[in-house]
């Protein structure tokens, strides 16, 4: 859709973007067609799509797709898509939400195509990365600033415990930056494309290892030791031996790799 034929739409279902929903609807049909580029979705996928607004992306996965879930908070926009797209598999309610429910009957192979609101690109991510299905791939336009945060590297200041949690899964690619002049209205900020594929295997974690934990643990002060901030839970220095870790190294320190050796080592 155009910025003329954006503008149109919205003047007619009487819609006033809301800043709270993040509402920014995409215009550039270059953007589109990257995203769809990247997405490649196959007759025999399962797709999510989160915050479709006004449905720029919607009409192509609801051709490609076998099946397209659509997760859409505004009443006013659910009721458009529903009657813009018969059969349309929509659900009126909190993307976040949803999702943590997991009330959601998903099946492989699952992708995710979404432009994400900036508000809950973060808890949405952590959904898919956290959760037991996880999909095939992502490819999500996000607010600049998250991207860098999810292709950080080690002793970057953008590397942090959401790196780490998604870097565990899924390899991550920044495919595109995006203008603020691709949108209407035009946010703050630029935006980017990012693609998340799903890796092969890593070094596995052992049963019970509190990965998650003691990431989230080192990333609240990520300056401090790690020998001090897992102390509590009774993480020696015999464990950092065992794990080929210095005990004096910090959070931001630490490879994927080198964060599951240690939590494989609190559970020998």
């Amino acid at each position: 859709m155009t910025l003329t034929e954006v503008r149109q739409l919205v003047a007619e279902l009487g819609l006033r973007p809301s800043k709270a929903l993040g509402q920014n609807f995409l215009t550039d049909q270059n953007i589109r067609d990257i995203i769809l580029r990247h997405a490649d979705i196959r007759p025999d996928e399962t797709v999510i799509e989160i915050g479709p607004g006004l449905g720029a992306i919607t009409e192509e996965l609801f051709k490609r797709a076998r099946r397209l879930i659509a997760i859409e908070k505004d009443a006013r926009l659910a009721d458009y898509l529903r009657r813009r797209f018969s059969g349309l598999e929509l659900i009126h309610d909190d993307a976040v939400e949803v999702l943590r429910a997991g009330s959601l009957r998903l099946t492989e192979p699952l992708k995710v195509v979404s432009n994400l609101p900036y508000s809950i690109s973060t808890p949405v991510l952590e959904c898919f990365v956290e959760g037991v299905v996880k999909p095939r791939s992502m490819v999500l336009t996000v607010q600049k600033e998250v991207a860098h945060r999810l292709a950080a590297t080690p002793r970057h200041k953008d590397y942090s415990a959401l790196t780490v949690f998604t870097q565990l899964y899924y390899h991550v690619t920044i495919a595109h930056i995006v203008s603020p002049n691709c949108f209407y209205p035009k946010p703050n900020v630029d935006s980017a494309i990012v693609v998340l594929d799903r890796r092969g295997t890593r070094m596995m974690l052992e049963k019970n290892a509190p990965f998650h934990e003691i990431v989230r643990l080192g990333f609240h002060q990520r300056r401090k030791m790690l020998r001090k901030l897992l102390a509590a839970r009774e993480a020696d220095d015999e464990t950092f031996h065992t794990a080929g870790i210095s005990p004096t190294a910090r959070a931001e320190e630490l490879s994927i790799e080198q964060w599951i050796a240690l939590a494989n080592a609190m559970v020998r």
